[in-house]
């Protein structure tokens, strides 16, 4: 019966969490959807809009609850107090609890369900779209044809968000919401049983079953041009009018910035954020900002959190370099062994529903084990911290690299059987046409493995620190000013690496 108060509040954190990625992210891919893109305005809208979903998605979830904490928390510039107790009455004194884990969550999903939407709705055929404005104008084609037709994009977004929400345990636990993976990690994690396992495992097996459903149904979704009305109607499959553009264009910039450029924002209003207290004759206090303090803890905090920087580095480009790699081969073994293929697909997908802290425990009693090595092993290298890293890097990568085989023309793979043995297709043939997926799956798989935190605080070696793990010790007694510096030069890497791959889809588009 211990169990029920987590379940449920698990329950409605992702009830809640899906209902803002749902509300925010449709409606900024519908927006999006309404920008005129032969402008060269409207084409810098989609951009601008394009780099910050990717920057949002890319971003940890430690440096999300970061952000947000730097700007809305209990020691927050929007509170306007540098106590622990909230002196602003507003919004952000309100900040705190499941409100601010569903904030966080639902922004997080959000970025993911627009694009997702807003792939699902670009990547019907024209002819289909034109079809459908017979019977209306723009805004009504796309919520009656095009969303419905994207709705397996959708549920994927969605159920994703959910599947995070269930699985996550860094900002429940920074807000004390006890939910499954906060209530394992706190007090199951020692000694676990395997009711506590199987318990917390239920939910991510419910939603995969959703998701493997929401595959199935969309690869048997059937649209039949021919049924759409052919008579036209008043509104013709014109452009939206130009009031509507700018409103929609203006719509869209300001709900792109509040999920990633306004936290942003609020880390380097935090870094220079004063607070000064007088108490002659009465107790006042004033805030201001300092540009000299900003760029001084700007400028020291390389230097300062210099060994969480070289750590998160190190991990991440380990990471990626044993993952890709392992991806790789997988994804071209069943390229053509297509119930291989299904098989590899259902285990990568349960392996990613693997809440963090039953991987990290799982990795900690393999490398305890009374075998010759392991305990060196686990004591004085990053292995352990590495193969925990691997459970959800790989599917990743995996599924990066799968979409990258399907884009290629299977009769230039099987010509290439005639002259090469498998290894030097793979390498002579397959490795120049998969360039940018590859690129894209490093990179994925370093900022996943970068700020992967409930995998690596039970395997980190004594003397190993991730700006992950620190701003978790950290921010359970707020956001100050050198956490929000810590946390900056992080998310600014995380924006340049954004900018690089919004990019690449482009060109590739």
């Amino acid at each position: 019966m211990h169990w029920i108060r987590p379940l449920l509040l698990t329950l409605q954190l992702m009830g809640l969490s899906v209902l803002v990625a749902a509300g925010i992210g449709i409606t900024l891919a519908f927006l999006i959807s309404l920008v005129p893109r032969h402008r060269r305005v409207g084409r810098a809208v989609v951009g601008y809009c394009l780099i910050s979903l990717v920057a949002c998605i890319a971003t940890p979830m430690i440096l999300h609850a970061a952000a947000w904490e730097a700007t809305a928390g209990k020691f927050g510039w929007l509170t306007f107090s540098q106590t622990a107790s909230r002196t602003y009455t507003g919004l952000a004194g309100r900040y705190g609890g499941l409100v601010a884990c569903v904030w966080i969550h639902g922004l997080s999903g959000a970025a993911l369900v627009s694009l997702a939407t807003w792939f699902g709705t670009s990547r019907i055929p024209p002819q289909v779209i034109d079809q459908s404005r017979l019977d209306g104008g723009p805004i009504w084609t796309w919520w009656r044809i095009r969303l419905p037709i994207a709705a397996p994009w959708v549920v994927t977004g969605l159920l994703a968000t959910a599947i995070l929400a269930a699985t996550e345990m860094t900002v429940v636990d920074l807000y004390g919401v006890r939910t499954l993976a906060d209530e394992f990690y706190l007090f199951h994690a020692v000694q676990p049983s395997i009711t506590s396992i199987m318990i917390v495992l239920v939910l991510p097996c419910v939603l995969a079953i959703g998701i493997i459903a929401t595959v199935a149904v969309s690869r048997r979704r059937r649209l039949d041009v021919q049924l759409l009305e052919q008579n036209r109607s008043a509104d013709d499959a014109t452009e939206p009018l130009g009031m509507i553009a700018h409103l929609a264009a203006s719509a869209a910039v300001v709900l792109a910035t509040m999920m990633f450029a306004f936290p942003l924002g609020g880390l380097l209003v935090k870094i220079g954020h004063q607070i000064t207290v007088s108490a002659d004759p009465e107790p006042t206090f004033s805030v201001g900002w300092s540009l000299r303090q900003a760029i001084g803890l700007l400028a020291s905090a390389p230097q300062e959190f210099s060994r969480e920087y070289f750590w998160t580095a190190v991990l991440a480009t380990l990471t990626a370099a044993v993952c890709v790699p392992l991806a790789w081969v997988i994804a071209s073994t069943t390229r053509q062994r297509p119930r291989l293929r299904r098989t590899v697909d259902l285990v990568s997908l349960l392996l990613f529903l693997i809440p963090g802290p039953v991987v990290g425990l799982t990795v900690v009693r393999f490398f305890t084990l009374s075998m010759p090595g392991l305990q060196t092993l686990y004591h004085q290298t990053l292995l352990p911290t590495v193969v925990a890293l691997l459970a959800r890097a790989v599917p990743v990568a995996y599924w990066i690299l799968r979409a990258g085989y399907a884009g290629i023309d299977r009769s230039i793979l099987d010509s290439a059987k005639l002259d090469l043995a498998w290894i030097g297709r793979v390498w002579s043939i397959e490795r120049p046409l998969l360039a940018k997926p590859l690129a894209i799956a490093a990179v994925a798989t370093a900022v996943m493995a970068s700020g992967d935190v409930p995998a690596t605080l039970p395997v980190l070696p004594p003397g190993v620190v991730t700006v992950g793990t620190r701003l978790f010790a950290l921010l359970h007694s707020g956001a100050r000013n050198q956490e929000a510096a810590l946390a900056f030069w992080y998310v600014g890497s995380i924006i340049v690496l954004a900018i690089v791959c919004s990019r690449r889809w482009k060109r590739s588009a």
